[in-house]
């Protein structure tokens, strides 16, 4: 019996091998398969958030504060009855079943004006319908500062698509030791430093690593995640794909779909492989300590290029997937019209949005709060054989630059709901207020579906009179707050000149450095940040004065002036003394003001500086020595000394012998000294 059961159990096994080695897609195909799907419950940590009334949970450890004091805190005083530290939950937005184990709660506390506290403390824990609870041990005695430990026993079960899970915190029976009048326990979360979590084992996320397509030499790995969290499971981790052990730098194509987010890589496939069996490994690390790892092995056949143009997901791609901008401002003020050239260069997911938006102007299958919407009206502009091809034709280039051309409240929608930028921190002013305004759009090196960088330049001006005597604006936060993370890498460069009969007055900064210089024949004030956080809140302003001897030529006559009278008055007033401490006085003065005038002080400090150095010679030339006291000294220095009768030369007399016979080194006469 066994010997005949052998050669079928050998066959299972090669029927197994070859399922799991069958081809996947493409030719360009590959053959039909099942797609692979993980994960089932995984070990994680679900941080705490948001305030004790209504907070929430996130697996995201990049979610929380980074600041110590953006902790949030509940404060419990003493008292015998039940307290609410807080109450935090989440909607879950994936199913799964969970098994037996233990959840371990922890949360920082701090007691506050008392030596300890005894604590009744429990944890109440909602999946779905079912209910569990835990405690922290019977009346444990905590110190100082600390962290609050509660374990809860949780049962096997099943969790649904719209289930929530809930925790709830409670302590009571409060006893403080040696409590003084404020005495509590300060419960904390919310932030690095106080990073409150239970760790839990739960299903977290569905990985769908769908058929591969192929386009030419390029391969195309979609993969699907689905949660509770939506886009964010991608953009709030980190991951990426290695094709046969090689990592993948090319940065991913992000795209909404139900329930999730669609993920697909690029893959090149190297001029020496033909195909084949090719191994996909997916790695995604939602926290630290914890990755999903999954793999997949594609039969991949490489065909004819079937369009050449690129490959476009048939979504709208999200603008979260990560971004870099690079912000360049250039303005010029004459005295009456601020020009200002702005670039705008990003690339990532920005870049995707941008590409596939402009290639799907007319489409009316967009979503009801798509930006591209707006465009609807240039549908006709655009020829049908640009319409969805692939690629960014001029036509859709010209409808979208003259869509942001035609209307202040157009440049401003798309600034603010499509980049999540405000214009008018960029440009200084209200669009409204602005000149006859250029607005040209560069692909950079590809007009394909791609992540390279998109660049817009902006070429406008508007009027402004140094008469007014009102701030203006030259750059400040220019990023919208939004709860998604557009942009992760941000740098700027900023740059006001103004011209040698002008000044640009008082320069006020908030949070963020600059450079204000004078250069005689101009004036320059400088922003460089190479990287700019986000989330800084920033504003530099400058306010001319409008007074012609400020400007920069004028300003640099007028402390010239101020010196030179000073050297005047110190040599005028030196005639019989010495003019040595006058000079240096207005020179030293002369090197301050200098110094001042360069580094952009205002104006006002400088001519103080310089007229300084006038009123400063008067008594510096009073204190002078005298000339005939500084030659007498100087006698007194060299020694006892006789006159030549012949010749007057001064001959030192080096000896006290009496009489002594001196020789004239002049006139070679022998003098006699008696006394």
């Amino acid at each position: 019996m066994p010997s005949k059961q052998r050669p079928s159990a050998l066959a299972l096994v090669t029927l197994l091998l070859a399922m799991s080695m069958s081809p996947y897609a493409v030719s360009g195909q590959v053959n039909p398969t099942e797609d692979v799907t993980c994960c089932n419950s995984t070990d994680f940590n679900l941080y705490l958030m948001g305030e004790s009334g209504d907070g929430t949970l996130t697996p995201f450890d990049e979610n929380l504060e980074s600041a110590e004091s953006d902790s949030q805190s509940t404060l419990a005083t003493p008292s015998f009855s039940e307290t609410n530290i807080g109450t935090w939950g989440v909607v879950w937005g994936t199913e799964g079943d969970y098994q037996n184990s233990t959840w371990e709660f922890s949360i920082p506390y701090e007691v506050e004006s008392a030596v300890g506290v005894t604590i009744n403390s429990t944890l109440e824990i909602r999946i779905g319908g079912s209910f569990y609870d835990g405690d922290g041990g019977v009346d444990p005695y905590l110190t100082g500062s600390g962290m609050l430990q509660i374990s809860v026993e949780i049962g096997s079960g099943h969790v649904n698509d719209g289930d929530l899970l809930e925790l709830s915190l409670t302590v009571r029976s409060l006893l403080f030791a040696q409590p003084e009048d404020d005495a509590g326990i300060r419960f904390l979360w919310g932030s690095e430093a106080n990073d409150a979590h239970i760790s839990v084992r739960f299903p977290l996320v569905d990985i769908e690593m769908k058929d591969a397509s192929v386009l030419g030499r390029l391969v195309y790995f979609p993969i699907v995640l689905k949660s509770g969290f939506d886009d964010r499971m991608w953009t709030g981790s980190t991951g990426g794909i290695s094709v046969q052990s090689a990592e993948v730098s090319q940065m991913p194509i992000a795209t909404g779909v139900e329930g999730g987010v669609e993920v697909t890589f690029v893959w090149e496939v190297p001029e020496n492989s033909e195909g084949g069996n090719i191994r996909v490994d997916f790695q995604l690390k939602p926290q630290s300590g914890l990755q999903i790892d999954t793999t997949r092995t594609h039969d991949i056949v490489i065909g004819e290029d079937t369009g050449g143009t690129g490959w476009y997901p048939a979504n709208e791609p999200l603008r979260t997937g990560g971004s870099s901008l690079d912000l360049e401002i250039e303005a010029k003020w004459d005295g009456y019209v601020v020009d200002r050239e702005v670039m705008i260069k990003f690339d990532g997911s920005m870049s995707q949005w941008m590409r596939w938006g402009l290639d799907n102007i007319g489409n009316q299958s967009l979503s009801s709060n798509s930006w591209w919407r707006n465009l609807n009206s240039y549908a006709d502009s655009v020829p049908s054989a640009d319409k969805h091809n692939g690629r960014v034709d001029d036509s859709e280039l010209l409808a979208l630059q003259g869509h942001l051309t035609g209307s202040a409240t157009n440049l401003r929608s798309f600034m603010a709901n499509g980049l999540s930028l405000e214009i008018e921190a960029i440009l200084g002013v209200n669009p409204i207020e602005l000149g006859p305004t250029e607005i040209t759009i560069d692909m950079g090196g590809t007009r394909a579906f791609s992540a390279d960088a998109v660049t817009i330049f902006i070429d406008t001006s508007y009027s402004y009179d140094s008469m007014e005597a009102e701030r203006q604006v030259l750059v400040e936060t220019f990023v919208r707050s939004s709860t998604d993370d557009y942009w992760t890498g941000i740098e700027l460069t900023a740059e006001l000149r103004s011209t040698l009969l002008e000044d640009l007055g008082g320069v006020a900064a908030d949070d963020i450095e600059y450079k204000h210089r004078r250069w005689i024949i101009l004036e320059v004030l400088t922003v460089d940040e190479p990287e700019l956080d986000p989330e800084l809140d920033f504003r530099v302003e400058f306010q001319p004065s409008g007074f012609a001897l400020y400007s920069v030529l004028y300003g640099a006559m007028m402390s010239v002036l101020f010196l030179s009278v000073g050297i005047g008055f110190a040599m005028s007033l030196t005639k019989r003394r010495s003019s040595v401490p006058a000079v240096v006085t207005v020179v030293a003065l002369g090197c301050l003001a200098l110094v001042i005038y360069v580094l952009g002080m205002p104006m006002p400090i400088v001519f103080g500086v310089s007229i300084s150095s006038i009123l400063l010679v008067f008594p510096v030339a009073l204190v002078s020595p005298k000339t005939e006291t500084i030659q007498r000294i100087g006698r007194r220095s060299s020694g006892p000394h006789i006159d030549c009768p012949v010749c007057s030369t001064r001959v030192l007399v080096e000896s006290d012998v009496r009489p002594l016979r001196v020789e004239c080194p002049s006139c070679k006469s022998m003098l006699r000294v008696e006394e």
